[in-house]
């Protein structure tokens, strides 16, 4: 049950970084990213919390993307 679940949350996180390349720019876009990104940190401590190695390496993945996108954005 613990697999399908970290594979909703990926899934529904994993856009973000597209969105970056392609959609709108500026202080709103890296504002969305970085609170993107403030979700799968806090998503990732719990998977670490709850001994699932997995599936927090999964979130380590997607966190090292949204960063990316991130820093690929103007600053404000």
């Amino acid at each position: 049950m613990n697999g399908t679940n970290v594979i909703r949350a990926a899934q529904s996180a994993s856009p973000a970084p597209a969105n970056g390349l392609s959609g709108p720019s500026g202080p709103s876009l890296r504002l969305k990213q970085i609170q993107d990104y403030q979700i799968l940190a806090r998503v990732r401590l719990k998977e670490r919390l709850n001994g699932s190695p997995t599936s927090a390496t999964l979130y380590d993945l997607l966190m090292r993307d949204q960063l990316t996108a991130i820093k690929r954005q103007p600053h404000a």
